[in-house]
């Protein structure tokens, strides 16, 4: 008798249904595709040199962090903003980059996984050194781990 996932309830097939085969390929594709999330974090005012903007978050699932953009509504000048990656409080030197004068980027992240015991965080690395980037979106990319 089929069952339902947790969170989707979607019905999974008994092993031997000959039907469900079919439809198993684009069904693992799309899911493939549902992995794919976000979550924004959000720094108020001017954007301070090595201040912890995040610490203590963990996943209800494990997760391959996949990249960030960052958005800065005052684009940092003289310098480029960095935030680096916290793992359990660790610096992980997975920088996301927002170069001067840019108000938005994008930063291929790669490496980078959380388990659910796992806490991540956010540090603020550099500011811009003639103008500090302000009222900055840190928006965090990642996918949900493959069944192993």
């Amino acid at each position: 008798m089929p069952t339902q996932t947790t969170r989707l309830n979607i019905e999974k097939q008994d092993s031997g249904d000959t039907d469900w085969k079919g439809a198993e390929d684009s069904f693992k594709d799309k899911m493939d595709a549902v992995s794919a999330s976000y979550f924004n974090v959000q720094v108020s005012g001017v954007a301070e040199d090595e201040a912890v903007v995040l610490d203590g978050f963990k996943f209800d699932e494990d997760v391959d962090i996949s990249g960030v953009t960052l958005f800065a509504r005052v684009a940092p000048a003289g310098a480029d903003l960095t935030v680096d990656f916290l793992l359990n409080a660790t610096e992980q030197t997975k920088v996301a980059t927002l170069e001067d004068g840019s108000q938005k980027q994008y930063t291929a992240i790669s490496g980078l996984s959380y388990t659910s015991l796992q806490e991540l965080g956010l540090k603020i690395k550099s500011v811009g050194s003639t103008e500090a980037g302000s009222e900055v979106s840190i928006v965090i990319h990642y996918h949900v781990s493959p069944i192993p």
